[in-house]
């Protein structure tokens, strides 16, 4: 299997997995925050198709990080049962954040590696992207379970000054 061959599965494998949490979400803005993930990771599958074609990829840079923000600040500030986002789910988002961590990783790698200029581009590029999806991720881990190790962290360094 060829590195094209392989970023095409995990690029499959995220856009599903973000797709499935988006059907289960109950949750409208963070439903939507997955759809967006996953129609991102879409467009990444189309990239890796072009350049396994050895066609030259332009733009590649996504807004997902305006948009995920938006959808954060109207879960932080809707004043229903819609706003809960399960705890239990956490573990989910955190195999997510591992997911784009690791395809950043990947990306990162295969454009140091390679000697075609466009390829080195787009894969730069692309663990670029991989790398705000990494931060969606993140964020959502945090705000989901702040709660639970606010009070475990013994130096308490996130207090915020008031």
């Amino acid at each position: 299997m060829n590195i094209f061959e392989f970023a095409l599965d995990f690029e499959k494998e995220q856009k599903e997995f973000y797709r499935k949490a988006a059907r289960e979400s109950k949750n409208k803005y963070l439903k939507k925050i997955f759809n967006d993930l996953a129609e991102e990771e879409k467009k990444h599958e189309e990239i890796v198709e072009q350049l396994l074609q050895e066609k030259n990829v332009d733009h590649i840079e996504s807004d997902i990080l305006p948009r995920a923000k938006e959808g954060f600040e109207k879960i932080a500030t809707t004043r229903s049962k819609e706003k809960v986002i399960p705890e239990e789910q956490v573990d989910v988002y955190k195999r997510a954040r591992e997911m784009e961590s690791e395809s950043y990783t990947f990306y990162q790698t295969r454009a140091e590696e390679t000697e075609l200029p466009f390829v080195r581009r787009a894969f730069e590029s692309l663990a670029n992207e991989e790398k705000k999806h990494e931060t969606i991720m993140n964020n959502l881990v945090e705000f989901v379970d702040r709660p639970n190790t606010w009070l475990d962290d013994a130096e308490w360094f996130h207090l915020e000054d008031y």
